[in-house]
């Protein structure tokens, strides 16, 4: 199989002329993508792991992701576009019982990002995402900086705290703070990290 990361690498790439980028967008949607979507749906058809259920529609490369845990349901639809993997899974919001809007918006977002930056995995991407609504409703804290308990990139877990605010960030949030903020004080506070 293709590694859909290596399609979308080539079309970042800087096109020399415009009728190129268009007949490069064109082979890919009409020959490589949909390999690429049916290998990508058949990776896991239908399956329970823990407290995520996902079903697949084929025929409408559509994902369904119901997230159960104690009264908290999410559901929701990840669509794979015509074009993918140049063009990232669409994902709509399903229902969603007993979870602050906020809180919702922050999760959208998240999954947003880990689908569209798992190396073009909607998988790796979804299973990222349950670890963090598992580590979230075990109580462990978001880091204040990416509103994320596991990091996207290196998995970590907050570890770092402010000693006057107690917030809880991931080393690579705190570093890439303090080396865009030219200073080191605490994101949330401002006191001296």
């Amino acid at each position: 199989p293709t590694d859909p990361m290596r399609v979308n690498g080539c079309s970042l790439a800087p096109p020399t002329k415009p009728h190129r980028e268009v007949a490069r967008r064109t082979f890919t949607s009409r020959i490589v993508s949909p390999v690429l979507q049916q290998a990508e749906l058949e990776r896991k058809y239908n399956s329970v792991e823990g407290n995520m259920e996902t079903r697949v529609c084929a025929g409408a490369s559509e994902v369904s992701v119901t997230y159960r845990v104690d009264e908290c349901c999410i559901e929701l639809w990840v669509s794979l576009p015509e074009s993918y993997p140049l063009q990232p899974p669409f994902i709509r919001e399903g229902k969603r019982v007993r979870i602050d809007p906020a809180q919702w918006r922050k999760w959208m977002l998240q999954l947003n990002v880990f689908v569209a930056n798992q190396n073009g995995s909607l998988w790796d991407g979804l299973a990222l995402w349950k670890s963090n609504l598992d580590k979230h409703f075990a109580g462990v804290e978001d880091c204040t900086i990416c509103y994320s308990v596991i990091h996207a990139s290196n998995y970590s877990l907050p570890k770092m705290s402010c000693r006057t605010c107690k917030k809880r960030f991931h080393n690579a949030c705190l570093y890439k703070w303090f080396s865009t903020s030219t200073n080191s004080s605490c994101p949330m506070c401002r006191n001296i990290f």
